[in-house]
């Protein structure tokens, strides 16, 4: 395994070869359990929770996360969370009560695993899916939080022949609720933003990757992240939107990128809601839900599954930038992924 400890390309994986021992490599500390862990490194500072100790903030992940470049101004929602795994969901109405926020319900465990990294692990033992999951957050890197997830399946309750997972990030003081990627809209191919309307009506929900097909489901299921747009696709796995440094929207020059980066295309799919409203009773165009899926097909239990991640925050210079970091993924990972392209 490289020293970067990547894990390789998604999809399935070998046994502890995303999610390894060797993270815990010259971390002298004792592995024990933490309800929450402080993050401190050159760009960010914020505490990382398991469920219990973010129980009113809706679960684990970031709560706050901070880029020090601007102290005080929390990435996400003071009332919610960043970077938390949110629902598993099949399609089957079997499952339909336990297709919403049971990652967030079920038992998980908080540990530091090595200098700047972190691992948030589900047990299968206390999950309702009972899917043993693991998610290791990377903060070795400046401006980016790098993710590796692995998921194995215990239990068959997969009668649609899927099981799809969601992530979620609740913003604070976005410039818009729109997420923008390189992708196809009908038959155009370019960037695409998704989220458009005002007032009440705009678009919210998934985005999948333009060559797979659409997730089936029965009639009675829980359907809410599950049906994907119709026309919006994408191409490049990534996504990006943009923050106001200062969250004083009056203010210049402090616009922040907000890059999401995924190693692979068929199984994720991009998400965006508005939940939050502002004091018109209005969703508020800037505390948007920036999220994504891991959608597994044919879950085979015992099986192991995953992906990885990286989630990049930094003064926003352009969509020349977003592709040198696009790029930059790309090298670190050591695989090829896919390059832009336009129809003739």
């Amino acid at each position: 395994m490289r020293e970067d400890l990547l894990g390789k390309s998604g999809g399935k994986t070998d046994h502890n070869d995303m999610l390894s021992t060797e993270y815990c490599i010259e971390w002298q500390q004792p592995l024990t359990d933490r309800t929450t862990l402080e993050v401190d490194n050159t760009s960010f500072e914020g505490v990382l929770h398991n469920n219990l100790s973010n129980k009113k903030r809706q679960g684990s992940g970031f709560s706050p996360l901070i880029l020090k470049s601007y102290p005080g101004t929390n990435l996400y929602r003071d009332d919610a969370v960043g970077i938390n795994f949110e629902h598993i969901f099949n399609g089957a109405k079997e499952q339909y009560d336990i297709s919403m926020f049971t990652p967030r319900q079920d038992p998980c465990h908080l540990k530091q695993v090595r200098e700047n990294r972190y691992e948030l692990h589900w047990p299968s033992k206390g999950s309702k899916w009972g899917m043993e999951a693991r998610m290791v957050y990377d903060l070795s890197k400046e401006a980016r939080v790098d993710l590796v997830f692995e998921c194995t399946p215990t239990v068959d309750l997969y009668s649609q022949r899927f099981v799809a997972m969601m992530w979620a990030s609740y913003m604070h003081c976005t410039y818009d609720r729109k997420i923008h990627f390189w992708g196809t809209e009908g038959d155009r191919t370019g960037w695409i933003a998704f989220g458009e309307g005002t007032g009440k009506d705009f678009e919210v929900g998934t985005v999948s990757y333009t060559v797979v097909e659409n997730l089936p489901y029965e009639e009675e299921a829980q359907t809410l992240n599950l049906i994907e747009h119709p026309k919006k696709k994408f191409i490049t796995p990534f996504y990006y939107g943009l923050i106001d440094g200062d969250h004083n929207l009056e203010t210049i020059n402090d616009k922040l990128l907000y890059l999401v980066l995924f190693d692979q295309t068929d199984p994720i799919r991009f998400a965006m809601w508005n939940f939050f409203t502002d004091e018109t009773g209005d969703p508020d165009p800037h505390s948007p839900a920036w999220d994504w899926q891991y959608v597994i097909r044919d879950p085979e239990v015992g099986q192991s599954y995953g992906y990885r991640a990286r989630v990049v925050v930094k003064p926003f210079k352009g969509t020349k930038q977003i592709w040198e970091e696009y790029h930059r993924w790309g090298e670190d990972l050591g695989v090829e992924l896919p390059e832009r392209s336009v129809k003739k």
